[in-house]
Formats: C-alpha cells, structure tokens, sequence
C-alpha cells in the first residue's frame, strides 16, 4: 500500500492550531469573575507571563451583552506586568457580558484569550444587581455619635478631623475588629483607635465630596456601623456646600524611564502619562494624554491625548484619540483620531451625533528593488522578462483612512425615538506613494531603476502595466453605512422594542474612479448614459466601479447577443436587528431576530457576524430578593441567506445558567453555566471509491446518481457541499468563597471552563479544551500585608489528535507595607508556566485499493502522519517592585520584571523602569 506525501494541509482548524503551537511561548492568565454587578466599576485583569511592553503593540477587550450578534471594542492598558481594564456595565437592561481579549504584538502575532475561537466560545459573565454595598448587615447592640465632620458639611483641608464615638456593651457583639475607609481606601492603620473611639487627620485630602466608611468584621460576616459624606472646600466657602462638584481640578502625572534587554537587544523607553480633571458649576472637563519614546511611523498611533467636555446632560464634546459608539452596525469603541461630539436638546427628545477624524494614519511604503526575471524556453533562450517591485521587511505602508459620520434622533428613547445615522470610510489615495504601473515608478526618483538596462527600460515605458508589485500594491477602500433605528418603551419603560435597519456598500479599489462606459466595454458588457451618468452623480457618496463587492449592476444578454448592464439593489448588503424585551422585578425576558446579508460591511466594525439569520429566546427569574438567578436560552440561526451557496447551515443553542449570591459571605457564591449547540448543513458524508471506515477521512465529497443524457440512462459521479455536522456542549462554573483563617480575611475563587466539539461528518474535527483556574487572595488583619497565590491549567485536544497543547501555570505574590503612614509598599510576584505541545501533520493519501488502478483525486484521504514534533519549555518571571510616598502629593515606583524562557535565547531578559507619580 504506497502512500504519498503531503498534497495541501486541512484548512482553517489546523492552521489555527499550528498558530497556537507557535506562539505558546505566551500563556494569558485571568480569573474571571463569579458575576458583574449593574452601576460598580470593576478591573478585569489579564497577565502573560514572560511578555514585555515592547513586545506589545496594542490590545483590546472585544465585549457584547445578551449574545448581540456583533462585539463592542475597549482599549487595554498594559501596565506593571498586567493588562487591566475597568469596566462598568452601561446597557441597563444586560444580564449576560460575553468578552475576550486580542493583544497584537509587534511581531504581528495576535494571541487571545480564551484560546480557542475566542469570539465563538467567549467567556461568559451574569450580571446582577449589587449584592454588598447597602446590604451589609446592621450590627445591633451598636450606637454611635459623629463628631467630626458633620454629615453634609463642608471644611477646608487643614481644618479636616474625622471622629466617632462608640457606644455598645462587648459582651454582647460578636469577636471581630473595627475598619475605618476613605473614599474606600482602608485607613485603620493610620488613625488613633480604641475600642469606643475612632479619629483620623487625613493630610492635603483633596477638594470635593469624600465618604467614611466604618465597619465591623467577624469571621463570618461583615456589619456596617457607620457611613456618611463630607466635602472638603476651599478657606472661605461657606460651610455647607452640597455634594456638587469640586471646582478645584485633580492633576495627576506619571513619569517612566524604562530599561529592557531582551534576548540581548536594548529597548529603552521613556514615557509619560498626565489627567487634568475638574468641573465648573455643570460643566466637566478632563485632559488625558500619554507619550512615548517608542512612537514610530511605522505603527498606528502610540502616543495619545483626548480631550473631554461635557455640560450637564446636553452637550458633550471630545477630540483626540476618541472611542466613539454609534450602533452596532457601523462603529461600537472603535479608536478615531479626530472629535466626537453630541447635544441632547428639548429633554432629550432632539439628539444628534456627529463623528470626524482618520481611522487609520498613513503608513509609507518601503520599497526593497525591481527584480528582473527572465523567462526562457527549453533552448534557454529568453522569451519573456518579468518585472517585480519588492518591498522592505515590514514595508508595505497603508492610506490615511478618513471616517464621517453622524445620527439624528427624534424623541425620547424611553417613550418614543426615531433615528437615522450614516457613516462614510474613505481611503485617501494621495496620502502614500503607491505606484500602480511603471510610470508611477519612473518619476519618483527612488534609485529603482539602477538594475534595469534600456532595453528594459524602453520596454516598460513602451507597456508601463508590465510592471507587477510583489503581493499587488495596496487598494484604497471606500465604506457607506446608511440605516435608521427606532426605539420604543411602554409600562414604564419595563416593555421595550427596539429595531435598526441598514445599507451598506464596500469598494475594495476606488482607484479609476466610477465606472464609465469605456471601462465597462474593456470589461465585455455595456452601460448606457443614464446609468453611467448615475454613477458619477453617486460618486460624492460612494465610487461604483468593477471592485465593489456587489456590482449594482444586472448583466443580462440582449437580442443581439450582447452583454448589457442594467441597475438594480442587490439584498445582499442588508442588515437588520430586532429586540422585544420585558423586565420587571422577577425576570428579564428578550427576543430578538437578526438578519445579516453576506456582503454587508463596515469597515469600523469587524466583528459583524455576516451571512446570518435567525432568533434567539432569553428569560432570566430573579428569585429570594436578587440573591439566586435562573437563565434559559435559546438560538436558531441560519447562514445562506441570499440563497446562493450550495448549502445552508443550521445553527441551534440551548444555554442555562443558575447564580446564587448570598450577602452572608460565609456561603459560598457560585456561578454555572452549561450550553449546547448543534450545527449541521443536511449533507451526508459520501464517497463511494472508499471503504466505510475511510468515508469520514475522505478529502472529496462525492455521490452517484441516475441521469438521463441523450435518451440514455447514465450514473453520473456528482462533487456535492462540503458536509457539516458537528455538536458542542460547554460548560462553566466559577465559586468564589471568603473565610478567616490566621487573622486574616482570604479569599478564594475557583474557575473550570471545558468545551467538547464532537464532528459527526469528519474525522479529524474533534476539539476538547479544558481550562482551570485558582486564585487565593489573603488581606492579614494584623498587619499590612497581601499576598496571593494561584495555579492555572490549560489542556487543549484539537484536530481529533493533530495539536495538543498543555499548559501548567503557577504564580505567588503579595505585598508588605512599611515606615510611619504605610509610605513604602513593597511587592513581589513570581510565575513559572510548563508548556507541552506536540503536533501531527494531516497528510493526503491514495486509496490503498485503487492505488495500484489509477490516480483519481477523488478517493483521496486523510490520514494523521506518525512523525509527532513535540515541544516543552518553561517560562520563568520574577517581578519586584517597590512603592515610596514621598508626600501627600508625589510618589516614587520601581518595577523589575526578570525572565527565563528555557530552551531559548530568552534567558536573562529583564525590565527595569522607574515611575515618578504626582497628583493633588
């Protein structure tokens, strides 16, 4: 039985996978939290073990509520060895946040978390109602007096002494210990206590409102004793100010020098960060800005500044780097060089929106040389040249991406709300050299045409289209989403509708301009003057020519025979969303359908799951007063919505999900989820010229049938639809437990994720990923210590055996506060991670019993090769740091960040960087 070699690799899956072995250097680690609480900002962290800043070229927090079929976009700071972003839900009516992390490095790798088809298998959060806060427990048998300051007044920051007195009998409260906060920074330490007495001087507390919090800790529970607000003024003001805000801006700074040395190569960077915040009567302002040493032309924008002014709650105005979101369709926390401004006028029943600035900056190309190649006969004679323009490693530039848009709404979203929107993406063709023929290249004086002899020079001024561009020059793209929306809102707003209908249209080369009559007859088929003339007209909006990715145009044959071009509105750029939701007290109830054409586009937007239609079902019960949740969903969705593909695919999702947070924290909270999804187009496995326990390998997917041909019955060998059949089930559970064990308050989470693919049509389509994550979180009552502990274990099965990849993660850390005040913070971390991979190639092979007959590419199949390459290493960091209040005002940081990849020339990498902060 002989056997061939590798023809061609399969697909996607084991592309995906032979990426993931590749870049498994990287292990993102992140506990995902138990549940997202509606109105409380919350830090979602993310660290990779091993990975520096200048590695890192920009990551982002891809995020949805309610399964919407398209994800919301959120810059992620990397900073001190973490990514951390904070989050505050902002769609009211969410019970459900979906996200995953992209970090794109430098390299042009992108790694994800989670690791496996992120935007498929997200990871999936609840969110509830706030569950701590006001729903700390009384302590009773406790009085107690405010001396200082009065709830509601006003002192100024010299003048500032918080006092309470106690009153209670010790015998009969619970054995536990007192905590005082600020602004809910823990300040115990700090202030003059006794068992009925509490004070503190803050020192320089900055102007505006502040709260003390006093609380009363056991081993089971914790009680709130006390709270109230303050406000801190300036000498003169009166005594009662209110709770407005302060007039008085916040200034923070952060100066950073960094030394990095990584596999022998020296990346030092300098970097500043500055906020300038405050208010005046209804208007707010902030200034953000961050600059570095590692700009580069080269890149997108590094460096960042926004601008942001609001005036109570009809003006808002901001410019810089800005994240504007306008709907999902067109642009949801894309990045916009440029302003984003809206007014809320007549009581939010008149709302307009407008969008301007560069998408994308331009980048220029960087050309290497113009390679002759000869082209010679079997004599090796020369019968032909070909002539290539190379670029530069990492040389190929991009075009300044212009981007307008805007919408007007009429109504109060609340009641009634009609609104349009529009966006416009264009390319700007004259912001980089892009030479398209030889005659873009001749005068542009680049020593380009030092290796080229006359003749070859004569030859390309004489046909200048023989010129060709390694891997084609770059296209200028040009974008137009145009939709309306309507927003309804009955029972007090507790029963919505909500719907958003949509156009668009994409040009993938603008260059030429519309489409004219003499281009359209090079093309073979004919326009008449009307229709030329509409395209021209319609060129202010969009260019219509032979790129776009639907042509408009119906080419029909006439009597004569000829090709003639008729317009028409091709479906295929539609889009719609529809949602009816209901919520009260007890339940939230939502149905939504969706349909996304196949050729619907924005270029703001890259997350928009196309060739989709369907509806999902959700209802979540809300029971024992918010303390237990119950989810049940359901999805059906379809793709081949315009008809034209050979077959169609049927997606359906059962999901369910129970929640129980309890305020007594010595239950334990716990959150579990489980889904599973059917997916299938109708289409069975077939393959005649194999042997049944080779049919599900089978490379082709052939059938026989009966057909009639020329009054004879004949079996005719058919190609039919690549089949599809597979089920997913997933499932996910999470407990956090808190417990006092040797004076100290610890807190401990588990997370388990497992996902199981099993194909039912082929036989190298199974996935099975198990992912575990642990967390222990220490604070010591007795003194200023916080240490954490954690371990993390990743196994992923995928390919039915083609990539397996084990990863193994261990991590201690902690930090020690020192000196009068706590002013020296010391804190260490270190991570160790043994990574496993070993990968198998998916090799073609001949029938065995036909081997020997003929070649036929139809009874190929595939078979896993018994070569395994096998890889293991460990990534060891240790990171040290450092904290010096030098005052109330100014700080000094030092971060160490030291690694060990083993088996690599990454050993002995370090980051050293020293901050200076400074705020009042």
């Amino acid at each position: 039985m002989a056997g061939r070699v590798a023809k061609k690799a399969f697909g996607l899956l084991l592309l995906m996978m032979t990426a993931q072995g590749a870049y498994a250097q990287y292990t993102i680690r992140h506990q995902a939290p138990v549940a997202m609480q509606q109105g409380q900002l919350s830090a979602l962290e993310f660290t990779v073990p091993g990975l520096t800043q200048a590695d890192v070229q920009q990551a982002q927090l891809f995020y949805r509520y309610n399964g919407e079929f398209t994800y919301r976009q959120k810059e992620v700071d990397f900073r001190n060895g973490a990514f951390t972003v904070l989050f505050e839900v902002e769609d009211k009516n969410a019970t459900t946040l979906e996200y995953y992390l992209e970090i794109s490095l430098l390299s042009g790798e992108d790694i994800y978390y989670p690791g496996t088809l992120p935007s498929e298998n997200p990871v999936e959060v609840e969110i509830v109602n706030n569950f701590e806060g006001h729903q700390k427990k009384k302590l009773k048998g406790m009085d107690y007096t405010i001396l200082a300051p009065e709830a509601g007044k006003g002192v100024t920051k010299d003048d500032v002494l918080i006092a309470i007195a106690l009153f209670y009998d010790i015998a009969t409260i619970p054995p536990g210990s007192f905590k005082m906060y600020i602004d809910k920074e823990d300040v115990t330490g700090l202030a003059d206590t006794s068992a009925y007495y509490f004070s503190y001087i803050p020192k320089n507390l900055s102007a505006g409102q502040h709260r003390v919090a006093l609380e009363y800790e056991t081993a089971d529970e914790t009680y709130t004793v006390a709270s109230w607000d303050f406000v801190v003024v300036a000498p003169g003001q009166a005594s009662f100010q209110g709770f407005g805000p302060s007039r008085t801006p916040q200034v923070n700074v952060e100066l950073t020098a960094r030394n990095q040395v990584i596999a022998g190569d020296i990346n030092n960077a300098y970097t500043g960060r500055t906020r300038v915040s405050g208010s005046y009567g209804q208007l707010r302002y902030s200034l953000t800005g961050y600059l570095t040493s590692q700009e580069s032309m080269r890149l997108q924008p590094q460096n960042r500044y926004q601008v942001n002014l609001e005036l109570g709650k009809w003006w808002n105005f901001e410019a810089g780097h800005v994240y504007p979101s306008m709907s999902p369709f067109t642009i949801s926390g894309r990045r916009v060089h440029g302003i984003n401004t809206s007014v809320h006028l007549l009581k939010e029943n008149l709302n307009m929106q407008f969008i301007y600035g560069d998408l994308e900056r331009s980048i220029t190309n960087q050309y290497d040389s113009l390679l002759v190649r000869n082209i010679t006969n079997n004599a090796d004679s020369v019968v032909d040249r070909r002539y290539m323009l190379t670029y530069q490693n990492g040389g190929r530039g991009t075009f300044k991406r212009k981007i307008t848009g805007g919408r007007i709404a009429f109504g109060n979203e609340e009641r009634f709300q009609l609104g349009l929107h529009a966006l416009k993406i264009q390319d700007d063709t004259t912001s980089i050299f892009n030479p398209r023929d030889y005659l873009d290249l001749s005068g542009a004086h680049l020593n380009l045409n030092s290796d080229l002899n006359s003749t070859e020079r004569d030859s390309l001024l004489a046909k200048p289209d023989l010129l060709e561009v390694n891997g084609g020059s770059v296209k200028p793209r040009e974008n137009v989403v145009v939709g309306t929306d309507l927003k309804m809102g009955f029972l007090n707003n507790s029963l919505r509708f909500e719907s958003e209908a949509v156009v668009s249209a994409l040009n993938y080369n603008i260059y030429g301009g519309p489409l004219n009559s003499e281009r359209a007859d090079d093309l073979g088929f004919d326009i008449d003057n009307n229709t030329a003339d509409l395209l021209e007209r319609l060129s202010w909006l969009i260019i219509i020519n032979e790129n776009m990715n639907v042509l408009p145009l119906n080419i029909s044959e006439d009597d004569n025979g000829d090709l003639k071009a008729d317009p028409f509105f091709p479906t295929s750029i539609l889009a719609g969303n529809s949602q009816l939701s209901y919520r009260n007290s007890r339940n939230n109830f939502r149905l939504q359908y969706r349909w996304i054409g196949p050729n619907f586009n924005s270029l703001a937007n890259s997350t928009i799951r196309r060739d989709i239609a369907g509806f999902t079902l959700s209802d979540r019960f809300n029971l024992l007063k918010n303390r237990v949740y119950i989810t049940l969903g359901f999805e059906s969705l379809k793709d081949n919505v315009t008809g034209i593909r050979d077959a169609t695919t049927h997606t359906a999702t059962y999901r369910t999900n129970a929640s129980w947070y309890p305020v007594d924290r010595k239950l334990p909270r716990v959150s579990a989820g489980i889904r599973f999804r059917m997916r299938g187009n109708g289409i069975k496995r077939e393959n005649f010229l194999l042997s049944d326990e080779l049919v599900h390998a089978a490379v082709q997917n052939i059938r026989q049938e009966m057909r009639t041909i020329n009054g004879q019955d004949s079996l005719v060998t058919i190609t039919t639809a690549t089949p599809r059949m597979n089920e997913t089930f997933n499932i996910n559970a999470s407990i956090t437990q808190q417990f006092m064990v040797l004076d100290a308050r610890n807190d401990i989470s588990l997370s388990i994720s497992n996902l199981k693919t099993t194909d039912k049509v082929f036989a190298y389509g199974d996935v099975l990923s198990t992912a575990l994550s642990l967390n222990l979180t220490s604070r010591f009552s007795g003194m200023p210590l916080e240490s954490q502990l954690g371990f993390t274990y990743n196994n992923t099965d995928a390919g039915s055996g083609q990539t397996t990849i084990e990863i193994t993660g261990f991590y201690v850390g902690g930090n020690y506060s020192f000196l009068e005040k706590r002013r020296l913070t010391l804190n260490g971390r270190m991570a160790i991670t043994n990574n496993n991979t070993s990968s198998r190639m998916l090799l073609v092979r001949d029938n065995p019993i036909n081997d020997q007959l003929n070649d036929n590419p139809r009874d190929n199949y595939y078979t896993l090769s018994e070569n395994v390459r096998k890889n293991q290493f460990q990534t060891y960091v240790l990171q040290l740091g450092a904290r010096f209040k030098m005052d109330d005002y100014s700080s000094l940081v030092f971060d160490t960040n030291l690694t060990n990849v083993s088996g690599s020339d990454r050993t002995g990498d370090h980051v050293i960087q020293f901050r200076y902060i400074f705020s009042f």
